[in-house]
């Protein structure tokens, strides 16, 4: 199906077989189409745009909403063009102009969070014209951190684009209008949101510190991300647990960089972070989420423990529940239950 050079860096990457939503969207790009789809986090979407712009050689832009989500794609799309001489650049803020100008240079691919990208076009370093394939990664995150209006005006001055595809794990009401603006007669992909693979548990806990640090405690694993909901409260709770590294917004990006790649490495048991950290980043090793602090909507919620489970392997999502958290464990079950009826 696929060029040697592809299907070489495939088997190196540990490609055995391609994923539902990979089956379905990945000939549809290949043959021109432009594409909307909606599927789980983990569930391969990152190749199933990326095997497509290395097979095409198209200039080619992909953007997304985080830092730590733009060196990851860039990674991915990297391994899949190794032997294709693939040349990608990360643009994301928090790193230096002049660093991030050099990685332009001859770039066959740009990876970008939307506020440097615009950056950059207004300061003439880039051409947005160019781009011949253009990507919107995580489309309802985008919408959720505020970059929707960004990512309208980089797609109006991307008059060059063949294809067009915009990828995300929900498609609310928001980014069907961005959609019907700018794809034009796309192929829908839908796969189911995905809860499937990945265990439920509720615990009912004190709203307390004491009382979650216990059970915290005695869920204690390698392979961990601990959501929390603030920032300050992800440094404090990163001090009380053994062998345990935190990733927050407010961290220099240097130090983002180094603890999110020692965690990947196992070079620590626990990853503890807001939800900067539920934006699409893949970490093989994870096997268990645990929330902390429960999500404050359903959406956030699938986007956390969509951090296990991942490319058909099995995980567990562990939520302390206090009295007004309630609600989340009903929701989760009536989705749970509506996914199984449509996969049964």
């Amino acid at each position: 199906m696929f060029s040697e050079e592809v299907d070489k860096a495939l088997k190196e990457m540990g490609f055995s077989e391609l994923t539902e939503v990979q089956r379905k969207t990945i000939p549809l790009m290949l043959s021109g189409k432009n594409v909307i789809v909606r599927a789980k986090t983990g569930s391969g979407k990152t190749a199933a745009f990326g095997i497509p712009i290395v097979e095409l050689g198209y200039k080619s832009l992909v953007i997304t909403p985080t830092r730590e989500l733009t060196r990851q794609v860039s990674s991915h799309i990297k391994s899949i063009g190794k032997y294709k001489g693939i040349k990608v650049a990360e643009i994301y803020g928090g790193m230096p102009y002049n660093r991030q100008l050099r990685e332009l240079e001859g770039a066959d691919v740009v990876v970008a969070t939307p506020g440097r990208l615009l950056d950059l076009w207004g300061k003439g370093e880039i051409d947005l014209e160019e781009f011949e394939i253009v990507v919107v990664d995580e489309a309802d995150l985008m919408l959720d951190m505020g970059f929707i209006e960004d990512v309208e005006m980089i797609l109006s001055h991307t008059t060059g684009r063949k294809i067009t595809g915009l990828f995300s794990a929900t498609i609310p009401k928001e980014v069907e209008v961005l959609a019907s603006k700018f794809v034009d007669n796309p192929e829908r992909v839908y796969v189911c949101e995905g809860l499937a693979n990945v265990e439920h548990k509720f615990l009912e806990v004190e709203d307390d510190w004491r009382s979650k640090v216990r059970s915290l405690r005695e869920e204690e694993d390698s392979g961990i991300i601990v959501f929390m909901r603030t920032r300050s409260r992800v440094a404090k709770l990163v001090h009380l647990l053994d062998n345990a590294v935190e990733l927050r917004g407010d961290l220099p990006q240097r130090v983002r960089n180094e603890n999110i790649d020692a965690f990947r490495r196992g070079e620590y048991d626990i990853l503890v972070t807001t939800d900067v950290a539920s934006r699409g980043i893949d970490i093989p090793l994870v096997h268990k989420v645990i929330n902390f602090d429960a999500p404050q909507d359903l959406k956030t919620y699938i986007h956390r423990i969509g951090r296990t489970g991942r490319m058909g392997k099995r995980g567990v999502a562990i939520t302390f529940l206090t009295p007004r958290d309630f609600w989340l464990e009903r929701e989760v079950k009536k989705l749970l239950a509506k996914e199984t009826k449509v996969g049964g």
